[in-house]
């Protein structure tokens, strides 16, 4: 039972820092414009947002977690900008429902979350709802090939391929789809440095 525990632990500790070089790779393209409304889905531990608030300046940034505690120590490390209005941090809704109006943000993000989503068709078609006409969406995930061996996979990860993602974005409307591949070291949970390789996908609504 603790070996268990202990696994579950360091797969987690190398899933945040993954998600880490994922959601600085993905600020890096955000484009620097006045009042961007900003959605990231599952912002998990959140370490990233102050470098993506003196990245990007004058945003307003809206960050949805499943996780209730997440959600409060997000507000509590950033109360600041919560008070200044500038940020927002929600508990997700169930099946990806995302409790905002239509056509109102720029970019949506989100990093190492498609694994989870038995059925990915009903969250894009959410996400393209609240998004403007033009605004982004992209998506950073491990690829099917690389994902199956790495230790996450024993945590009931679903895994999917470049073209199979790239058809869920044609399928339910998204245009313009991008497809960059990323190759990175990280520290496994035997504390050793391996290779890691991503895909950061975008479409336009």
């Amino acid at each position: 039972m603790n070996e268990q525990k202990d696994f579950e632990e360091a797969a987690k500790q190398e899933h945040s820092q993954d998600n880490n070089a994922l959601i600085f790779q993905i600020i890096d393209t955000l484009e620097q414009t006045a009042d961007l409304q900003l959605l990231e889905i599952s912002f998990g531990e959140g370490k990233h947002l102050p470098f993506l608030f003196e990245r990007v300046e004058g945003i307003y940034y809206y960050g949805t977690d499943t996780s209730e505690d997440m959600v409060k120590k997000a507000i509590s490390a950033n109360n600041l900008k919560v008070k200044q209005g500038n940020a927002r941090f929600l508990k997700a809704k169930r099946d990806g429902i995302l409790d905002f109006k239509n056509d109102f943000f720029d970019h949506c993000f989100t990093e190492n979350t498609l694994y989870f989503w038995k059925n990915p068709i009903p969250y894009f078609m959410e996400i393209k709802r609240v998004l403007k006409h033009g605004g982004k969406f992209t998506l950073s995930f491990t690829e099917k090939d690389f994902g199956g061996n790495l230790p996450w996979t024993q945590l009931d990860f679903i895994f999917y391929d470049v073209k199979e993602v790239q058809k869920i974005f044609q399928r339910t409307g998204f245009t313009n789809i991008t497809v960059k591949k990323i190759t990175d070291e990280i520290i496994n949970e035997n504390g050793e440095w391996v290779k890691n390789s991503y895909v950061m996908m975008s479409g336009q609504k």
